[in-house]
């Protein structure tokens, strides 16, 4: 080492140098106040991107219009026997798995199927049929008639849909299109008149109610999934209406709860019914023979020496007799399957009745707002640096050559041209296509 050279310091600086002096940054590094520049160049862009989506955040909060959700607690309880095993699952899963029957295990409706009968099909039908005040038609009506109502597309439903929901709207104007000469589904009966399908208003009707109910529970341990509390939900434009909403769904939930409950049971009643008045027809038949036989043989049989008409009177009194104790069994058979109904019916309770809310729960424009302003800041910051790159990329003619090339790649003759040498076809100068 010359006399010369410097020798390194203990910093790693050249001896001699001023102590803490450190060495410039590389040309590629970009230094925290070459950031505080570009952004303070920026700073019409930021602010401008700001106020802008801040405003449409704004407008958007104003013309959405506000939604009403009224609430209720529904204690669901199973009826007897219809409950499902009364041990935890682990347990009992576990003890299956040994081969232990520790009882419990009957099957049936239990209250964790609850919140999906309530949002069920069969469910909304019962609710679109019912009859509502809106206040919006200044009637009462069903809502069915209300799903159906023709109204006028508000201004933000206009620019969504032909902004945001623009591959739907194409959809359905296709779909109109493909399915204008298809008549209108009517609603089809059995011989009975019984209801199969619900009617394309009903469907459409089913289809509004689904987004406006809903149901929670909260987890209860161990016993998850068992007995406990359910939170029924529902939303409307009206809170007078959503309450009466939220009455009509827990009455028709009861109503569908019931029917699957006791489903197996009032069949087996019907049966028995059924039966015991086949055999009441078959007793009131025998009884009428016996006394049919006796009014035509009662001169004889006073006077006795007829073992024959004996024989027979004997054997229509024994008929009789069978056919008294098969209607009392019949009998006692139908008042214990009654009370079996009764002992399996599942008892919905309400723990909160629903009322009308005191204020909107949507929209939160407060938060539509601020966060509208955050994404006009984000949007702001993003555009400043990018517009600093292509600005710094000018005098560069390698990344100029490059830019040309990216904007030439996506002009429509060029998308063409890059689909056209994907399928292997050549695109002559000329203007011929040729086929490799």
């Amino acid at each position: 080492m010359s006399d010369s050279e410097p020798t390194p310091s203990r910093d790693g600086g050249p001896r001699g140098s001023r102590p803490g002096r450190r060495m410039p940054p590389p040309e590629d590094e970009i230094t925290l106040m070459e950031l505080i520049v570009t952004l303070s160049r920026g700073r019409g862009l930021i602010v401008l991107s700001v106020v802008g989506i801040g405003l449409l955040g704004v407008l958007y909060s104003v013309a959405t219009p506000s939604r009403y959700t009224a609430e209720s607690k529904v204690i669901r309880e199973a009826g007897e026997g219809g409950g499902g095993s009364s041990l935890p699952d682990g347990i009992g899963g576990i003890a299956g798995g040994l081969g232990i029957d520790i009882g419990g295990g009957g099957v049936g409706l239990s209250p964790a199927s609850y919140p999906t009968i309530l949002t069920s099909r069969e469910v909304r039908l019962g609710v679109a049929r019912d009859t509502f005040y809106f206040p919006s038609l200044g009637r009462r009506t069903t809502f069915v008639d209300y799903a159906n109502v023709d109204r006028p597309p508000s201004t933000l439903d206009q620019i969504l849909s032909y902004t945001v929901y623009l591959p739907w709207t194409v959809k359905g104007a296709l779909g109109s299109l493909i399915g204008s000469g298809e008549g209108k589904r009517s609603a089809g009966t059995d011989s009975t008149g019984t209801l199969i399908y619900p009617t394309e208003e009903e469907e459409k009707a089913i289809g509004a109610l689904g987004g406006m109910v809903s149901a929670s529970v909260s987890g209860s341990g161990a016993l998850e999934g068992g007995s406990g509390l359910m939170t029924v939900s529902a939303s409307s434009g009206n809170p007078k209406l959503s309450a009466r909403l939220n009455e009509r769904f827990i009455e028709h939930l009861r109503t569908r709860v019931r029917e699957l409950q006791t489903e197996k049971t009032r069949r087996n009643l019907r049966f028995v019914e059924k039966r015991f008045e086949e055999v009441k027809q078959e007793l009131d038949a025998a009884e009428n023979r016996l006394v049919q036989f006796l009014d035509r043989n009662k001169g004889v049989l006073a006077a006795g020496n007829k073992p024959q008409l004996e024989s027979r009177r004997e054997q229509l009194r024994r008929e009789v007799e069978f056919r008294e104790q098969l209607y009392s069994q019949m009998q006692r058979q139908v008042t214990q399957t009654r009370l079996q109904l009764q002992k399996e019916q599942p008892v919905v309770t309400i723990a909160e009745k629903p009322a009308p809310p005191a204020g909107p729960s949507a929209p939160n424009r407060t938060m539509n707002v601020v966060l509208s302003l955050f994404l006009g800041g984000l949007f702001g910051v993003s555009a400043t640096f990018f517009r600093s790159v292509i600005q710094n990329q000018e005098d560069d003619e390698e990344a100029q050559e490059q830019i040309q090339e990216v904007r030439k790649a996506w002009k429509p003759s060029g998308i063409v041209e890059g689909v056209l040498k994907e399928l292997g076809i050549e695109n002559d100068p000329e203007g011929s296509l040729t086929q490799r």
